[in-house]
């Protein structure tokens, strides 16, 4: 009986990691190349990168975003919200669980970030720990508040692409202890930016397609955690 229940599991499992990957395509493919496949192209001068369309920029991070580091005293915002690489859940883009800073226990300085700003975890940059703050807040220094005058969430959609983890991969790929991308490495990732009109376009049918694609997700994980409470509950009531 367990041997079929863990079957189902696999299975289930199997899916899940399949729609990450097409998630991950989708949103790789967007961001790169636009949702128009007759428009015409160009070579992006980045190998990783390839082609983009003739009228998208290539260019470094840091010309089209801004860290703002912006340490704080803790003690001065205990009934803030406080966000640290664990809150973010790696890959999607979401925050799914953070306490105040009283209830976490934070005693050394934190970054000040505000409402609308994108905020990276900067520890194992790999895990892609990235999301727009929906709120006022302090994060761990381990992370960077990063601003930017394109629209933000097109931007988290490129970070999150491969092409852009690929590059982060490169910068520390010789790092295994405790893998970390500093303020000039992640200055330096090659992005590709749109027109403005383009970037919000994009993003809000990047929205619509990971909605659908999370919320499969979500059922399947579910699905899988029925089958292991199922399993052990099963054999609980064998045994005893």
């Amino acid at each position: 009986k367990c041997s079929q229940i863990d079957a189902i599991i696999a299975r289930q499992q199997e899916v899940i990691e399949k729609l990450k990957a097409y998630k991950l395509s989708v949103i790789t493919e967007a961001v790169t190349k636009g949702l128009n496949p007759n428009v015409p192209m160009k070579d992006s001068g980045v190998e990783w990168i390839g082609k983009i369309p003739e009228h998208w920029k290539v260019m470094k991070f840091g010309r089209c975003a801004m860290v703002k580091s912006n340490l704080v005293n803790p003690d001065d915002y205990a009934d803030y919200p406080q966000i640290s690489p664990d809150s973010i859940e790696k890959n999607s883009g979401r925050i799914f669980e953070y306490k105040t800073v009283k209830e976490s226990g934070v005693i050394s300085w934190n970054h000040l970030f505000f409402q609308g700003q994108i905020i990276y975890s900067k520890i194992r940059p790999m895990l892609n720990k990235v999301a727009i703050a929906p709120f006022d807040g302090l994060c761990s220094a381990d992370m960077y508040p990063i601003e930017t005058s394109n629209n933000a969430q097109f931007l988290v959609y490129m970070m999150l692409s491969d092409c852009f983890t690929s590059q982060v991969g490169l910068v520390t790929e010789n790092r295994v202890k405790m893998p970390k991308i500093n303020q000039n490495e992640l200055n330096a990732i090659m992005v590709v930016i749109p027109p403005r009109s383009e970037q919000e376009i994009i993003s809000k049918c990047l929205q619509k397609e990971c909605f659908l694609i999370d919320a499969r997700i979500d059922r399947k994980q579910k699905l899988v955690g029925k089958l292991i409470d199922y399993k052990k509950s099963l054999i609980y009531e064998v045994v005893t």
